[in-house]
């Protein structure tokens, strides 16, 4: 294991000095329209320096997606062609107040739109711009005691949420106490508890339990009565990180009209938002005709959704059980072949089909008593069958037949992730007990991959022991715990790639000989919550906690990383889109009622575009 170097990839100086890039696709056509209107400018600090790596959005009255660009080296920024409108532009950077602009464009003009951002002026203005990462980097960690807390927060508070959700936030240790309690009893036992419910030890996870001083301690002590003493933004993008657009596309909730009017992050000024009402979709899948599919375990009246990119159209699909309540849906995969959509139904537990042509559900229950069911993640194999996780191995079910077969894994343990390799085994994750597990696909036979626990100097005995009593999992361990999370397969290689959520790793094992290799991400506590490896071999990684997708290129063991517009995004999905060349990058923000679309600049672009 080792931690790999993290480049951003730049541009010879004389192209960065002469050339602005085009992008590959159907950027241009953002709405499926004809616009030719562009929107450009230079950024620049309050001292007259170019900035690079600005976030720059722009987002019409009428329509229902946001596009963001970047600056370059020389701080200039333009967009893709737009339609004639109305727009609202915000230029962002962290440490800095934010640009705002309502420029009107005409057709076939262009408007020049230049910033300057002045520094903020107080130190909580920059702390509300951080992402989880940063914050928990900007943590004093001076002393073993320090940094042991960090991890331990790390580890059992980030799971179901970001860290900025957390930690832009200030208690003291009583009220950290509190919040903890709470979070021990939410999700595990549903519903309203009494404050004697909350408050008891016996109840909900043990690991969170078993933690539950130390956080309220440290978090007291560093999260309490003062601000941080200094904060450690990221660097902004530079380079190839600077070389793309970013589509965020409106996901309307047919529950809660006034969704939208609710903060959703992309206001950095305003913290990382609640997701009260923003949480919605939790996985996409991109059909061949370019449509995207959405699983939603949260918004009532919809199963799933379809998201037109052409015109920003979101269409709802709903469908009722026998008391009238709308079936929810966890996770979503797609059988390109036969055009069908496959879903993993809640509370049911079964496998749900839905056809785009006919825009009808199948509904196919497992036999009575059958001890697999449909639980966490979903992937389909070469014959349209789909797979699924569940607690202590995996489900197949025949999709001619209808006919259930549970492959029970040699550990009692909760699984998560799930993938189908082009051999057309199965893999899934254990994260409880650091096991990947593979179901052979012609015997059926099971194979474990285990991975070492982290031998990181903050962990003491007291974590060693509760480790080894307490069952852990992918959203409460104790600081040595890795915690494979989510899966791809590679589509062209024998590899598939494991997101070790808590132990900040991306890892790669051979499909034929089980040998595993591990790289640390470039920045601690990114948490890695799934990936995705497209047609090149290139695996995308969604650092949950980072507010970043990651790039990582095996060939050169280098990273890149691209900044999401959105602070508080919660990304838990992320599909690459091999159809297109590069590779469009898609993924759903679970915090934000949004779908994002991430596609790369390669050319240069015209005289007249400049």
């Amino acid at each position: 294991m080792f931690k790999a170097k993290l480049t951003f990839l730049g541009l010879a100086a004389a192209a960065v000095a002469t050339a602005l890039w085009s992008v590959t696709g159907d950027v241009a056509a953002q709405s499926g329209g004809a616009g030719t209107a562009v929107i450009r400018g230079v950024i620049k600090s309050a001292d007259g320096s170019p900035m690079e790596g600005v976030t720059v959005s722009a987002r019409a009255a009428d329509k229902s997606w946001t596009t963001t660009v970047f600056t370059d080296r020389q701080g200039v920024y333009y967009f893709p062609a737009q339609d004639a409108g109305q727009y609202k532009v915000l230029a962002q950077a962290v440490g800095f107040e934010a640009g705002r602009a309502e420029p009107v464009l005409a057709n076939s003009g262009q408007v020049n739109q230049n910033f300057t951002l002045a520094p903020n002026k107080e130190l909580r203005q920059t702390v509300k711009q951080l992402s989880g990462t940063e914050l928990l980097l900007s943590l004093p960690d001076k002393t073993p005691e320090d940094r042991r807390g960090k991890r331990i927060v790390t580890n059992n508070c980030t799971g179901c949420h970001t860290a900025g959700w957390v930690l832009q936030n200030r208690w003291d240790a009583t009220g950290w106490g509190a919040i903890t309690d709470l979070m021990a009893v939410y999700p595990s036992e549903g519903g309203y508890k009494s404050p004697e419910e909350i408050a008891d030890p016996t109840k909900g996870n043990p690991m969170t339990r078993a933690y539950r001083d130390d956080i309220a301690q440290y978090l007291g002590r560093v999260r309490g009565a003062t601000e941080l003493a200094e904060v450690k933004p990221l660097p902004r993008p530079t380079g190839e990180a600077t070389q793309v657009v970013i589509t965020d596309f409106d996901l309307p909730r047919p529950d809660h009209h006034h969704a939208a009017t609710i903060h959703d992050g992309s206001d950095w000024s305003l913290g990382t938002p609640t997701r009260y009402v923003g949480r919605a979709a939790h996985d996409i899948w991109i059909g061949p005709d370019g449509l995207v599919w959405v699983a939603d375990d949260q918004v009532p009246l919809r199963v799933t959704a379809k998201l037109d990119p052409r015109t920003g159209k979101v269409t709802d699909y709903d469908l009722k059980d026998e008391k009238g309540h709308s079936y929810k849906t966890h996770s979503v995969w797609g059988d390109a072949a036969r055009n069908l959509v496959w879903l993993g139904s809640r509370p049911d537990a079964n496998f749900l089909l839905f056809n785009p042509k006919t825009e009808q559900f199948t509904r196919y229950p497992r036999p009575e008593g059958m001890e697999g069911f449909v639980g966490g993640t979903i992937s389909v194999d070469s014959k349209g069958n789909p797979w699924a996780v569940c607690t202590s191995g995996a489900v197949k079910m025949d999709r001619e037949t209808g006919k259930y077969t549970y492959y029970k894994s040699a550990h009692t343990a909760s699984g998560y992730g799930i993938i189908v390799d082009r051999l057309d085994n199965a893999w899934h994750t254990q994260p409880g007990v650091e096991t990947v597990v593979k179901v052979d696909g012609a015997t059926g036979v099971s194979s474990d991959v285990v991975f070492e626990q982290l031998k990181r100097p903050e962990v003491t005995a007291v974590d060693l022991d509760r480790g080894a009593k307490i069952r852990a999992g992918q959203n409460s361990a104790p600081p040595q715990h890795q915690a494979p999370r989510r899966m791809s397969a590679d589509p062209s290689s024998d590899n598939v790639w494991v997101s070790l959520y808590t132990g900040n790793r991306i890892a790669r094992i051979d499909i034929k000989t089980l040998q595993k290799k591990e790289w640390e991400l470039p920045h601690d506590f990114s948490m890695p919550y799934a990936n995705t490896t497209d047609k090149y071999g290139n695996v995308w990684i969604n650092a949950m906690n980072l507010d970043r997708i990651v790039k990582f290129d095996p060939k050169t063991e280098k990273f890149t990383e691209y900044k999401m517009p959105l602070l508080g995004s919660e990304i838990r999905h992320i599909v690459a889109d091999n159809t297109t060349n590069p590779p469009t990058i898609w993924a759903p923000y679970n915090r934000a009622n949004k779908i994002l679309r991430m596609q790369f600049r390669t050319g240069p672009e015209s005289a007249q575009a400049r």
